[in-house]
């Protein structure tokens, strides 16, 4: 259970033990001589207005540990998302719905990813992942990635192998605390390139 969608840019998985931590992903597209923060013990609690918590889930206590992603609405949404096709699908038809833009069709180099061509960071919609207990909103820096100059992607995907993740995209500019003590992580929108 322990893999991941990799490539030569990245480096693998690490396992950091049991102890609390929090970290702070910088977005995709941010400058590359900017970091995300990673707090380990009382340096990373997760705390204050707009803070969002749901239990960690495992089988007999053993790690990998889970979420339970209830649903994702969309709103005026490893490195992608992974989500299960039928759901994933039911989405992507909805976001065309909601979108002022047209999806890109004639591009061979993006295959059958869903994407819009836009010369700014694309102003799109807003999507609020549901988890037990815990509503995250997705900002479009969050859910579309620029493979190209003038082009963003939807960083998500659908999959048919049970394994679905919350990718890293998703999880950028999100302060996230994980206290296993508690059995719980704990989500709160921060800008992470300014701490």
């Amino acid at each position: 259970m322990n893999s991941g969608i990799f490539n030569e840019n990245d480096m693998g998985i690490i396992g950091l033990g049991g102890g609390p931590l929090s970290l702070c992903l910088v977005p995709f597209h941010a400058d590359p001589h900017t970091s995300g923060t990673i707090s380990f013990g009382d340096a990373s609690d997760v705390s204050g207005e707009g803070v969002a918590t749901t239990p960690l889930v495992s089988e007999q206590g053993q790690s990998p540990y889970f979420v339970t992603l209830e649903g994702i609405l969309e709103g005026i949404i490893t490195p992608a998302t992974y989500l299960p096709q039928e759901f994933y699908d039911r989405l992507v038809e909805e976001l065309k719905v909601q979108s002022n833009m047209l999806p890109i069709h004639d591009d061979p180099d993006l295959g059958t990813q869903f994407c819009y061509r836009s010369e700014t960071n694309l102003e799109g919609p807003i999507l609020t992942a549901h988890f037990e207990g815990a509503d995250v909103q997705l900002m479009p820096i969050q859910t579309f990635i620029p493979p190209k100059d003038g082009v963003f992607c939807f960083a998500m995907a659908g999959t048919t192998d049970g394994e679905y993740i919350f990718g890293n995209f998703a999880q950028s500019n999100v302060l996230i605390g994980f206290d296993l003590d508690r059995r719980t992580v704990s989500y709160k929108a921060t800008d992470c390139t300014n701490r």
